[in-house]
């Protein structure tokens, strides 16, 4: 999975470089995933108002987080999403919307018992990106980019684990932040 990425982050940056005037790559971390037990990295392209991303997240939920007592939550991630900008000054920066698709390797662990499955997630996302230190030389294309999204489980439905019942929702509200570079 690493060397996937890995080539798709010197594909991308090899073609960004082409006119470097319209055209940007980004690189982003999600701050809460790592700061819970996580990992989550996501490589971008933004061209004129828009941005394409391919991003991989992990996470076993914090017991506070979980849906059910007893039952214990994680999940890995593949995800791709598309954003279009409104901004006119300033192109790939600002409020943003777009969509989203996860594709998502599940993980639902009992004291004795184990559920896996996999699903696709489909979904609108928006936020804003915030470009506080482009007057700096030093830090520029560092940015910080607050969003929320909502997606559409393909699967939902109950699940039994050491005779409790799980209910998997059909629909995924996901707030968070990120932190990034463009060049």
């Amino acid at each position: 999975m690493k060397n996937l990425l890995i080539a798709i982050v010197i594909l991308v940056a090899s073609t960004s470089m082409v006119n470097a005037q319209t055209k940007n790559f980004e690189i982003e971390l999600d701050p809460l995933a790592y700061a819970l037990g996580g990992a989550s990295g996501h490589a971008a392209y933004t061209f004129k108002n828009e941005r394409i991303q391919l991003g991989y997240g992990q996470l076993t939920l914090p017991e506070g987080l979980q849906n059910h007592e007893g039952i214990t939550e994680s999940f890995k991630a593949i995800s791709l999403k598309w954003d279009y900008f409104f901004g006119k000054e300033d192109p790939s920066h600002g409020f943003f919307a777009g969509l989203t698709f996860d594709y998502l390797f599940l993980t639902y662990e009992s004291k004795t018992d184990e559920y896996k499955d996999d699903q696709l997630s489909i979904g609108l996302r928006g936020g804003y990106k915030f470009d506080f230190f482009k007057n700096r030389k030093s830090l520029s294309g560092l940015y910080l980019t607050p969003w929320v999204g909502v997606n559409m489980m393909t699967k939902s439905g109950d699940i039994e684990l050491d005779d409790l019942q799980y209910s998997r929702k059909s629909v995924n509200f996901f707030p968070t932040v990120h932190l990034g570079w463009s060049f």
